[in-house]
């Protein structure tokens, strides 16, 4: 299965929107609870699913982005640029942190900006994860679409008689 097979697949779209409407929910739920101020984590943890979230918006819009040799790269830049206008965000916007020093507000930054990114790549992971256990129940003898043949530029795999009318 290809990556761009894979996100046209119902189940994922409505996984990450069910995904989408949760971290909104812990987010603003936080903000409306002070839920930010009084429990550490919570930052951490909204950061770290939105990230992950984000990845999932990224894969469903544009999956030739998970693929390659430097996708992960590609991934985790895109997630720290969206964290990164996220954060300029908070900064001009929330009132929250007017109480926080300066290098206090820099090191919650930087936290943020790198669970972003491990949630972005836990996304990708598991995509990854997805496309090679379908690739094993695929393949008629185990084989993974690497040693059974090789890829085409979609990404599925190419028979020795595959022809573009058989794709």
């Amino acid at each position: 299965m290809s990556h761009s097979k894979l996100a046209r697949e119902p189940w994922l779209w409505v996984f990450v929107g069910v995904w989408a409407a949760v971290v909104s929910a812990l987010h603003f739920g936080g903000l409306a609870y002070d839920i930010y101020t009084r429990i550490w984590w919570w930052d951490v943890l909204t950061h770290s699913l939105s990230g992950f979230g984000v990845a999932g918006v990224l894969f469903l819009v544009f999956p030739r982005t998970f693929r390659g040799d430097r996708a992960p790269v590609v991934v985790a830049g895109v997630i720290l640029a969206i964290g990164a206008g996220f954060e300029v965000y908070e900064y001009l916007f929330k009132d929250f942190w007017w109480g926080w020093s300066m290098a206090y507000y820099l090191e919650d930054t930087a936290i943020d900006l790198v669970v972003d990114v491990v949630g972005g790549l836990g996304f990708f992971v598991l995509v990854e994860g997805v496309l090679r256990s379908r690739a094993r129940a695929d393949s008629p003898r185990g084989d993974s679409p690497r040693s059974a043949g090789h890829l085409r530029s979609d990404g599925g795999e190419k028979a020795d008689d595959d022809s573009p009318s058989n794709r």
